[in-house]
């Protein structure tokens, strides 16, 4: 059953600020409400959307701010056009979100109720989305939360109006181009009509069920290996196109995503493995073959230039560890043993660049080239670390070490440095 508002759950503040976002509609103007009375201090961000609607609403979230003495910040995003899709604008928003309050460790708290679940269990199935897609909106994803996600629409409306409070209805809402409005105005009331039962109790059930089912899945698997901008898991494993392998797939994806996936990203996924190719999935996650593996990268998540500051024991590039070993005599393709004099300047860590060349015994080679030959795909290729003095490169980590500085007297003056990968589990 749906709770009632004076059963609103807040999180814990441990110290930690909380910040409302505020459209200026019933729904947040009603959780700041509660909100200030069970902390006392708040805060608010709203988010003006470049729409026609936003400076109405602005003004409104301005006078509740003013009526409650809570500060509000105020941000604003360019969308695309006037007519741009729910889709862009959440994604737009919540970039902010991240920005402002996410990142910092604090609390963000928004407005979506029961009803809010409901349209979006909807929009989700008609966009082909996978289990976790049908979760539809949580109470909880890290630090934001959801306060009122079991409380009705009704029932909010209701409680504003009971304590005269200020809010103003988005004109927006009853465009029906819109397609949670057009589910909302016309295909949901027909259905509650026609399943004579309330479809937000039912959907309610549904996505704690599968929020259940989700939460006791292991992605532990000994095969499938995880690191934040970098996912790898066996070709065997996915390459055929039944229903535990789909499942495979569908659960690394969403592990990705942090939402529910989409037909399109599974039939991205799968074009991969079946020609080979390179391709986008979503966001900025591109999916390569490489030695028998599946392999996904976001080169967002890794480091483009680093210092490698020899006076540390450890230097990290996102899960590559590189440690200043003195005792480090063993030569191979993970270690880095150099004559510190033929070493010019600073050593660096890098990505590679398309005319970077290394020393090797045949002569000079591309950087590039060694890689591939190596199996690495070009997403791999793009985010591998290069170690470079200030006039040449002097290691490819698992490759090559330039010749330009092997070291003749293993008892002589030496850089010496060992390498590993690490991955941490799903």
């Amino acid at each position: 059953m749906t709770k009632k508002i004076e059963q609103t759950t807040f999180p814990p503040k441990e110290g930690r600020e909380i910040v409302i976002g505020l459209s200026g509609g019933v729904d947040s103007a009603t959780l700041a409400h509660l909100a200030q009375k069970h902390y006392g201090s708040i805060s608010a961000l709203y988010v003006d959307h470049g729409q026609t609607s936003s400076k109405k609403m602005e003004e409104v979230a301005i006078s509740i701010s003013k009526n409650h003495s809570f500060p509000l910040d105020i941000q604003r995003i360019k969308p695309s056009s006037k007519n741009a899709t729910e889709t862009e604008l959440r994604k737009l928003r919540f970039e902010i979100y991240k920005e402002k309050v996410l990142d910092s460790g604090n609390l963000l708290l928004l407005g979506h109720h029961s009803n809010d679940r409901l349209e979006t269990f909807f929009i989700n199935l008609l966009r082909g989305t996978r289990l976790n897609g049908l979760r539809s909106i949580t109470y909880e994803n890290e630090n934001l939360y959801r306060p009122l996600i079991d409380v009705t629409k009704e029932e909010i409306i209701s409680y504003a109006l009971k304590n005269n409070l200020l809010f103003l209805e988005d004109p927006t809402n009853k465009e029906e181009r819109i397609t949670r409005n057009w589910l909302r105005n016309i295909i949901l009331p027909s259905l509650s009509v026609r399943a004579n039962r309330d479809l937000t109790h039912t959907i309610e059930i549904i996505s704690k069920e599968i929020t259940e089912l989700k939460e006791e899945k292991s992605f532990t698997d000994k095969y499938i290996k995880f690191i934040p901008g970098y996912l790898e898991v066996p070709i065997a494993l996915v390459s055929k196109e039944g229903a535990k392998e789909r499942n495979l797939v569908i659960n690394l994806l969403e592990k990705l995503k942090k939402e529910g996936i989409e037909e399109k990203n599974f039939e991205n996924l799968f074009s991969t493995i079946n020609t080979g190719k390179e391709v986008d999935i979503f966001g900025n996650w591109k999916a390569s073959k490489s030695n028998g593996l599946l392999v996904l990268i976001n080169s967002e998540f890794w480091p483009k230039k680093i210092l490698y500051d020899t006076t540390l024991d450890v230097i990290t590039w996102n899960n590559f560890y590189f440690n200043n070993n003195p005792d480090t005599l063993t030569f191979n393709s993970w270690n880095f043993i150099g004559d510190k004099n033929k070493i010019k300047g600073k050593i660096h860590i890098r990505r590679m660049t398309k005319g970077d060349t290394i020393e090797t015994d045949t002569g000079r080679q591309k950087v590039s080239e060694l890689l591939r030959s190596s199996g690495y795909s070009n997403s791999i290729r793009s985010i591998w670390p290069i170690f470079t003095d200030e006039e040449k490169v002097l290691w490819i980590p698992g490759v090559r070490t330039s010749i330009s500085v092997y070291a003749e007297d293993p008892n002589g003056n030496l850089q010496t440095i060992s390498g590993e990968f690490r991955y941490i589990g799903m």
